[in-house]
């Protein structure tokens, strides 16, 4: 058990608190610490005032681990340390008379980054008006709900978790005022709440006493290790609010939620599943209409985090067997995966523990890491799995010299939304635009056979989603262009990691990532059967940039090949002109992904004129039937666009 000193130095640690509140709470604690009495409790070791340990008395409760929580005079955390006294959570209380309640906390993510929640950070309200619907004039509350449930297509059940009467104010005939507060999640600059970064919004949850599991609505947004810094906070409480009186198990509770394999494993990590006698677990938790039908309490051995400064990792392990180690300042930004259970590491990226010591191995790179008593790791005896051999590493794809990398940037390279009324910015529109492209793949007649035929690729500014424009079931020659070092490593890792996991790597050994400013000339000079190109925004109110942009990609594309294009809408008006046939058309506004999206985000917007165009190079014409002479349709200088392009400033 650590000493008094030793816990004062990790209450007193810089950095430790933020909450200019909780600084009273940690001098409260030096006036007592030499006063309180120590008694265990389950393995615990409870430092509290006069009587025996109570959840107001507890001052300080040591794990077995060494993890320590501090709480106030109330009885709510407000830090947790690891054992060398690094900061995992701080918390920020506003507590009165009527309820007490979360304002704030900061979670510690293991790459040294702060992740940040903001209780009822949100409130969204609709009026809606049901006069003239059969019925309507004696229909209640539940069968508002009831209404709802059928057009969200979600159990009646979790409607009214979520919308109480409260939730629903009358207005008269037939009008009601329909409320809803959310909960806000930002990664946090510096560690502090003083400049945010908005990641998503998750369903309310009653943080004085836990009630639900909560959805994380952009679960893409995240950044690495969100979930376990997440969880091993809600695991934290749990353990304080159940200390004097039981609370119920939990349930993943959300309009809808999202299951998947990641989140019932994570879930899995810190609480126990039970679900409806006689079924599977797994199946009823994968069903959106039942995941809340699952019941889950914690269990008394959590996966425990270990910063080590002296050598730069964070190690997070569970009765004793260390399952990841992720490294701080990492240019790669993936995280080492002990594989001793079946799990499938990320680029061979791997661990192996000894007697003694453990080995972190990146492909053929190997670091050995001596073994700390405190990190309470068991040696692992039996044999490590056969390693599988692959006929390359991720690095390939760069010819063996990947870009420099900022190693804190590239763990930003996620899909961030405003939080408000503000325009999606390009890096993340482009998720939801290459859904649409994989939309006109898959109703477009003939497409599998015309790409059958297809054997060179270009993907050129289409920095975010590189991986998702490359096709592992065919060997191809697709050549890369990027402007962005961090989105481009990330998406060669992904790359490899699709193709290892399918056995086709072998097809992939003629992908190449190209620095754009120092190859795009030559690329351009090269004939392609299958092109992806996006217009910058930056260049969509000059229009002679967009004119060469598509004549250049069009003199790039061979006769019957195709071009998906992102740009602004009247550049169509030269398709004809520069030999190009539009096959489909889309304004981004329009695509049912960006409306799905707007269920989550409903005041984001996007630029009314972005458009994505399936188009297809018109074949050679016969010599007997010379072409025709062509009229360009785009609108001459001083006419009007068909809707008015966003005003841009052109960076340099």
């Amino acid at each position: 058990m650590p000493s008094n000193d030793k816990l004062m130095a990790a209450l007193k640690q810089i950095g430790s608190l933020t909450f200019p509140a909780n600084e009273a709470h940690a001098v409260l604690i030096e006036q007592q610490i030499n006063e309180l009495a120590v008694t265990d409790v389950g393995g615990v070791a409870c430092h509290h005032t006069a009587g025996a340990p109570g959840t107001e008395n507890t001052r300080i409760r040591v794990y077995p681990t060494g993890h320590a929580a501090f709480y106030t005079a109330s009885g709510r955390r407000f830090l947790f340390v690891d054992p060398g006294g690094e900061p995992l959570h701080e918390c920020e209380w506003s507590e009165d008379a009527e309820a007490t309640q979360l304002k704030r906390v900061r979670l510690k993510l293991d790459c040294d980054q702060w992740l940040g929640i903001i209780p009822q950070a949100k409130t969204f309200q609709s009026e809606i008006d049901i006069k003239g619907q059969p019925g309507w004039e004696e229909m209640d509350l539940d069968g508002l709900r009831h209404k709802a449930a059928e057009a969200w297509r979600v159990p009646f059940s979790e409607v009214k978790y979520f919308y109480g009467d409260k939730n629903m104010v009358p207005l008269g005939e037939g009008k009601y005022n329909v409320w809803l507060k959310k909960d806000g999640l930002y990664a946090l600059d510096k560690g502090g709440f003083d400049k945010t970064i908005f990641i998503s919004f998750m369903f309310m949850v009653n943080w004085a006493r836990l009630d639900l599991i909560p959805v994380v609505e952009l679960f893409q947004s995240t950044l690495p290790g969100s979930g376990g810094a997440t969880f091993e906070f809600i695991w934290g409480l749990f353990d304080d609010q159940s200390r004097e009186k039981a609370l119920p198990p939990l349930r993943y509770r959300g309009l809808p939620t999202y299951p998947s394999n990641e989140a019932f494993n994570i879930f899995s990590s810190f609480f126990t599943p039970k679900g409806p006698e006689g079924e599977n677990i797994i199946k009823v938790f994968m069903n959106p209409d039942r995941s809340h039908e699952i019941t889950w309490t914690p269990k008394p051995n959590p996966p425990w985090r270990y910063f080590s400064k002296e050598h730069g990792i964070v190690l997070t392990v569970q009765d004793g067997f260390l399952f990841k180690v992720t490294a701080v300042d990492d240019p790669v930004g993936i995280p080492y995966i002990n594989c001793q259970r079946g799990a499938r590491p990320s680029c061979e990226r791997e661990i192996y523990v000894g007697p003694n010591s453990f080995m972190l191995v990146d492909g053929k790179e190997v670091r050995e890491v001596p073994l700390v008593s405190t990190w309470r790791i068991h040696p692992q005896t039996d044999p490590p799995p056969k390693r599988p051999t692959f006929p390359f590493g991720w690095k390939w794809f760069f010819n063996g010299y990947p870009p420099e990398v900022d190693p804190v940037k590239i763990l930003y390279t996620v899909p961030f939304y405003p939080e408000g009324q503000a325009e999606i910015d390009e890096a993340s529109m482009q998720p939801m635009v290459l859904d649409q492209i994989f939309y006109y793949m898959e109703m477009s007649p003939g497409m599998a056979a015309k790409l059958e035929k297809v054997e060179k690729v270009l993907v050129h500014t289409f920095d975010t989603v590189i991986a998702g424009c490359v096709d592992s079931s065919h060997e191809r020659e697709v050549t890369i262009l990027y402007s962005d070092p961090e989105f481009a490593q990330k998406n060669a890792c992904m790359l490899w990691n699709y193709g290892a996991s399918k056995n086709e790597l072998e097809n992939l050994k003629k992908v190449s990532f190209l620095k754009e400013s120092e190859h795009i000339a030559d690329v351009y000079q090269e004939k392609y059967g299958l092109i992806f190109k996006w217009i910058p925004f930056m260049y969509h109110q000059d229009r002679q940039a967009c004119e060469d942009m598509l004549h250049w990609t069009a003199e790039a594309l061979l006769p019957e090949g195709m071009l998906f294009l992102v740009g602004p809408r009247p550049i169509q008006g030269l398709f004809d002109h520069y030999g190009l046939t539009m096959l489909y058309n889309d304004l981004v506004i329009n695509m049912p992904f960006y409306r799905q999206h707007l269920k989550m985000c409903p005041e984001n917007l996007v630029n009314p004129d972005l458009a994505v165009f399936l188009l297809e190079r018109k074949p050679v014409a016969s010599p007997e039937e010379p072409p025709k002479p062509q009229t360009t349709q785009i609108e001459q200088p001083g006419e009007p666009d068909p809707l008015p392009l966003r005003s841009f400033k052109r960076q340099e």
